[in-house]
């Protein structure tokens, strides 16, 4: 009865305590979300554990092809297949969280900053180069992290690790997939 009448069973038999249920979330034996009861406006899954205080971003593959600016993604489902960032970062740098992606990192040639394996978020909106600044691209069909530099009137795919050489972009097709924002733990906005 007190289901039907959406109030609390305690109050319906006695009177007492505050009249509506209270939201109590519910882990499910088979789910791994947390879910609230009823219909929450705006509301979204929550993981079990994960703050209420973060986004989780999707971490992908990148599947690219030589010649085209375009790429397609699938879900990296090492884990849970996201990542989890502070709404407070992201209002701080005024970055949107629908336009967030997280890849790995492939290869060494990025060390000691990025090594192999770690995760990076890409703001997949800002694609305008910057020289010093670091992004995910498509060169010649093949995801990387590198930072672009300008010199001497011409782009290169620089690398921080010294037995990797810079690659002038000319030297094949290359398209920015999004600046590198975040790498769990700090923050990498701003020209190295």
């Amino acid at each position: 009865m007190a289901a039907h009448l959406n109030v609390d069973p305690l109050w319906l038999e006695t009177g007492e305590g505050p009249r509506t249920p209270e939201l109590q979330a519910v882990a499910t034996l088979d789910s791994p979300f947390v879910e609230l009861p009823g219909q929450v406006p705006d509301a979204r899954p929550v993981r079990t554990g994960e703050k209420s205080d973060t986004v989780a971003v999707p971490r992908v593959k990148l599947k690219l092809r030589a010649g085209v600016a375009n790429y397609d993604t699938e879900p990296d489902m090492d884990g849970d297949g996201h990542e989890l960032v502070p709404r407070e970062l992201l209002a701080t740098l005024g970055i949107k969280a629908a336009n967030l992606l997280a890849v790995r990192v492939r290869g060494t040639s990025m060390e000691p900053m990025l090594f192999e394996d770690d995760v990076v978020i890409i703001d997949k909106s800002d694609t305008k180069p910057i020289s010093r600044e670091v992004y995910a691209v498509n060169f010649d069909g093949d995801a990387c992290v590198k930072q672009l530099l300008f010199k001497g009137g011409q782009w290169y795919l620089h690398s921080l690790n010294s037995d990797h050489k810079p690659v002038n972009v000319k030297s094949g097709q290359c398209s920015i997939v999004g600046r590198v924002v975040i790498q769990p733990t700090r923050v990498l906005t701003g020209r190295l």
